[in-house]
């Protein structure tokens, strides 16, 4: 891990070049090559910011970013976040610890950011992987959100908030939130 690069680059700075090597990441990671075609780096929402380690010209680890509000339903309360997502790591390169090197990343940029939380749903089988990078699950939460196909849907996987900015005390409680916006 000590020949990576790490960069954080807001979504207008990166190129072509740089979408194209993202994309063939992010389709290694999620075997699913079909639909980062075309240099398309993002799934639904693009991020606004992206964390990317590279091995030399490759990138081998990415996460992406966008700050956006959540609302807790039926209240209506707004909740800032750093909605996280697109989160990978090359295949051949696992079990190195990378993962947990671009997880540390992504908070030091939520701090960066000055939101108050990091947020992010995942499936269940990588759940016990942001939990031991510091996120914690809230238990019983349902998301409100429009996928990448453009529905609107209710998602049971895992929510998982990191506290970025205010202590973790300060999440509101509830069971549903509304995430208004494509998934990242």
């Amino acid at each position: 891990m000590t020949d990576l690069t790490w960069s954080v680059a807001w979504e207008i700075e990166l190129d072509d070049a740089a979408h194209a090597g993202i994309a063939a990441l992010l389709g290694r990671a999620y075997a699913q090559p079909q639909r980062f075609t075309g240099g398309r780096s993002w799934a639904g929402a693009r991020p606004e910011v992206r964390v990317v380690a590279r091995d030399g010209a490759t990138p081998v680890a990415h996460a992406g970013i966008v700050r956006r509000f959540l609302r807790t339903l039926p209240e209506g309360r707004d909740v800032l976040v750093g909605d996280v997502g697109l989160v990978a790591v090359d295949p051949a390169h696992h079990r190195r610890g990378l993962g947990t090197a671009l997880m540390a990343r992504v908070v030091d940029v939520l701090v960066d950011l000055d939101v108050p939380f990091g947020f992010l749903s995942c499936g269940p089988a990588v759940e016990p992987f942001y939990r031991a990078a510091g996120w914690t699950r809230l238990p019983g939460v349902r998301v409100h959100l429009v996928d990448t196909h453009h529905r609107a849907r209710v998602d049971e996987d895992p929510a998982m908030v990191h506290a970025a900015g205010r202590p973790l005390s300060a999440w509101p409680a509830t069971r549903v939130l509304a995430r208004d916006g494509q998934l990242v």
